[in-house]
């Protein structure tokens, strides 16, 4: 019934091996296209919010909250945003841009995927 079911899921990543432990201040994000339960293709983009000019920090916290409202418009169309960790800012920003996220244990992207992909 599912069998041509495609999804996309999103990994933010510095090295293409490892999910990024600092989700916005990852250096990039791979989208892998699933379909039946196969990887299909991996895209990878540049994280744009880390290069915003704050020192290299990527945080500037004399404008108060801070948003992440750049990588939300890069995620958008994702089946699922997986996650090593997720700060009060970015849960919020993720939320009101209806990207659904789901938090990892596991630090290889490959066996992310693979127990992602099993369930």
């Amino acid at each position: 019934m599912y069998k041509n079911y495609q999804m996309k899921i999103a990994i933010a990543t510095n090295d293409r091996i490892t999910i990024a432990e600092r989700t916005g201040r990852a250096a990039e994000f791979a989208f892998y296209t699933i379909k039946s339960k196969e990887i299909e293709s991996v895209v990878y983009q540049k994280n744009n919010h880390k290069h915003h000019g704050h020192g290299g920090h990527g945080h500037n916290h004399e404008h108060g909250e801070h948003s992440h409202k750049d990588i939300v418009l890069q995620l958008q169309g994702v089946d699922v945003f997986l996650v090593r960790a997720i700060g009060k800012n970015m849960r919020r920003d993720l939320k009101e841009g209806n990207i659904p996220y789901q938090l990892v244990k596991i630090d290889a992207i490959s066996e992310i995927l693979a127990d992602y992909l099993k369930n």
